[in-house]
């Protein structure tokens, strides 16, 4: 009794992405107008540091493989050996070449481009009158001496209340109850 071999499967056939097929089609084209074999082009390829081997370039031609999906530089490679600048590429095939001319956008985005100047940094808001007389009646005395600091005097003015001091002796209240909770920084930059 003889044994029938099964079949090999078929293999199913892939259909081709329009874009690749315009994609190897180009590639071909242009191959052959500059007389390159398909080994020739893969030696150029080689070159140019990629290494592909002619049943992959068939592939890239046949539009079975896509050229969108090689990496950037093996299209880079591609193009160069194809002799079109960064632009004629990148207009002919609308893949992404790092080289080419970026251009501008329709209208310039940047305040200066539209007319604007920048807005000054506002002046510090002054220190109220009793909180000035805090400072010079009570930063003399050694355990208020820190109320001579400009730190100090700047983060008490900066601290929301809802009844803010009005007398000297107020502004001294609400030192002594901040003075070993916090400390302010040096500068008002720091601050915000």
């Amino acid at each position: 009794m003889t044994t029938a071999k099964a079949a090999p499967a078929a293999k199913a056939v892939r259909e081709t992405d329009p874009r690749a097929a315009q994609h190897g089609q180009l590639i071909q084209r242009r191959r052959l107008e500059l007389g390159l074999n398909r080994p020739a082009f893969v030696a150029q390829m080689e070159k140019h540091g990629q290494q592909i081997t002619p049943d992959y370039l068939n592939k890239l031609e046949r539009g079975t493989a896509a050229l969108s999906r090689a990496s950037l530089e093996v299209r880079e490679a591609v193009r160069a050996v194809l002799g079109y600048s960064p632009e004629q590429w990148q207009a002919s095939t609308g893949l992404f070449t790092p080289t080419a001319v970026a251009t501008a956008p329709a209208q310039a985005f940047s305040a200066a481009a539209r007319g604007y100047r920048s807005v000054p940094k506002p002046l510090p808001e002054p220190l109220p009158e009793a909180l000035q007389e805090a400072v010079r009646l009570y930063s003399g005395q050694p355990e208020f001496a820190a109320l001579a600091e400009p730190r100090w005097p700047r983060y008490l003015h900066r601290l929301h209340h809802k009844h803010r001091p009005t007398t000297p002796d107020g502004w001294l209240a609400l030192f002594l109850r901040y003075r070993h909770e916090f400390d302010p920084p040096e500068t008002a930059a720091e601050a915000e």
